[in-house]
């Protein structure tokens, strides 16, 4: 038999410590800005003003080592998985320092992308730093050979998974399910067939999603619904690509929908579906959207990305005539089905607001303003079907800072200025940031 020769593998000999830099500034993920004799690095943890020493890690990355001299800003992080856990990358960073950050990361994607060179800023919209995540996404392992699983959430750049039995980001409602959960996962014969799991705290209820690669197993059925019983939430199950559909209870039951509130309603969702992860901030952004947005009895006004209807279903309510867009079908009659239950009128629309507008509703009337909310895509698409219906106002909440820049610059080409903006604190401990913008037309 011929034998193929395999050279053994060269690993890289780590690159020597990179001692005593001084860090200069925070980049847009939170990560300190050295600037060696060897090019920039981004050193996740350090803080501007520290002096540190780092381990060269990627081209242009590096794990710090050591703090020689502290920033003031600094704070010891409360959470004792921090230094593992890839879900909070801040918590060393002084609370109202984290806010004045984020604001000046979008200041500064607007100048850049924009030429924005002064913004109205108001002042951070805030609520709960702590226990304030309603809804998250936890990752989950199953080795076969060890019989072991793992659940929690992932390792900073990594697959890796950081057990955890409790989050200080997660509510009280939903910290308590972590451990048994864990215990009821590994005992369920679909286990490998698990893909991650939501938990989610509604108004008034706790909901479970199981996301399965394939249909869960008969005898699961039973274990989950005497999960459901002693634990008091709902389990629904996401089976290959199938709708999260919900699992009987244990007496044949039919449980309430899962609710959440906006602005005095009530609007029922189905788990998958949108939502704010911080339900207190949720509150006061849509009130602020409102308040700037001014909706009068009798005005056009479009509802883009519209969701379940967050802002739909309270801005029908003064009046105005609101069509409310949403590109998932399911979401769509979801919608309509929230604004009757509300009794107030609107239309919803199923349409793929990234191409032409083609729907009746979008093309054969003024549109007098226009709220929109995209995913961290942004909304480049639209903004240029929106401007040729020239609406005099425009609020825009955005998850994403540079597609808001990019965004921006197209408004102001369009004829708009920024009147106001905001950041919204929705994900305090984290370098992810909401804004909240006015444009109005020239």
């Amino acid at each position: 038999m011929a034998r193929i020769y395999r050279p053994p593998q060269r690993t890289k000999a780590p690159q020597p410590l990179s001692r005593n830099q001084q860090v200069t500034g925070l980049d847009h993920q939170g990560r300190g800005i050295v600037r060696t004799d060897k090019g920039v690095r981004f050193v996740a943890g350090a803080l501007p003003g520290e002096l540190i020493s780092f381990q060269p890690t990627a081209k242009y990355e590096g794990n710090l080592t050591a703090i020689h001299k502290e920033s003031p800003l600094r704070v010891t992080p409360p959470c004792r998985f921090y230094s593992s856990c890839g879900g909070c990358d801040l918590q060393h960073l002084q609370l109202a320092a984290q806010r004045q950050h984020k604001q000046q990361v979008v200041s500064e994607l607007l100048q850049k992308f924009a030429g924005i060179t002064a913004v109205n800023w108001q002042e951070p919209m805030t609520a709960a730093a702590w226990n304030y995540r309603h809804r998250t996404r936890l990752a989950v392992h199953w080795d076969p050979k060890r019989q072991q699983l793992r659940l929690g959430f992932r390792a900073r750049g990594s697959k890796t998974i950081i057990e955890i039995d409790h989050c200080l980001v997660l509510s009280d409602q939903l910290n308590p399910l972590l451990a048994p959960l864990r215990q009821l996962l590994a005992r369920l014969k679909s286990v490998r067939d698990l893909g991650h799991i939501e938990l989610i705290a509604a108004a008034d209820q706790r909901l479970v999603l199981l996301r399965l690669q394939a249909a869960a197993a008969a005898e699961d059925h039973q274990l989950l619904q005497d999960f459901a019983a002693q634990q008091r939430v709902q389990i629904w199950l996401q089976e290959a690509t199938g709708e999260p559909v919900r699992l009987a209870s244990k007496d044949a039951t039919e449980p309430a929908a899962p609710v959440y509130h906006s602005a005095g309603f009530e609007l029922s969702f189905t788990p998958g579906n949108f939502l704010q992860a911080h339900a207190e901030l949720n509150q006061y952004l849509v009130a602020q959207a409102m308040r700037w947005l001014d909706p009068q009895p009798g005005e056009v006004i479009l509802d883009l990305f519209a969701g379940s209807g967050n802002f739909s279903i309270p801005l029908a309510c003064t009046g105005a005539r609101v069509t409310a867009v949403e590109g998932v079908a399911s979401m769509v009659a979801q919608l309509a089905k929230n604004a009757s239950r509300a009794e107030v009128e609107l239309e919803a629309v199923c349409a793929d607001l990234e191409q032409p507008w083609q729907h009746p509703s979008l093309t054969g009337q003024p549109v007098a303003k226009v709220l929109l909310d995209p995913a961290r895509q942004g909304a480049a698409s639209a903004i240029t079907e929106i401007a040729i219906r020239q609406p005099q106002r425009i609020i825009y909440v955005s998850c994403a800072p540079d597609t808001l820049a990019r965004d921006t610059a197209l408004l102001i080409a369009k004829g708009y200025e920024l009147r106001q903006a905001q950041i919204v604190d929705m994900f305090p401990q984290t370098h992810h940031i909401e804004t909240l913008c006015w444009f109005e037309r020239r």
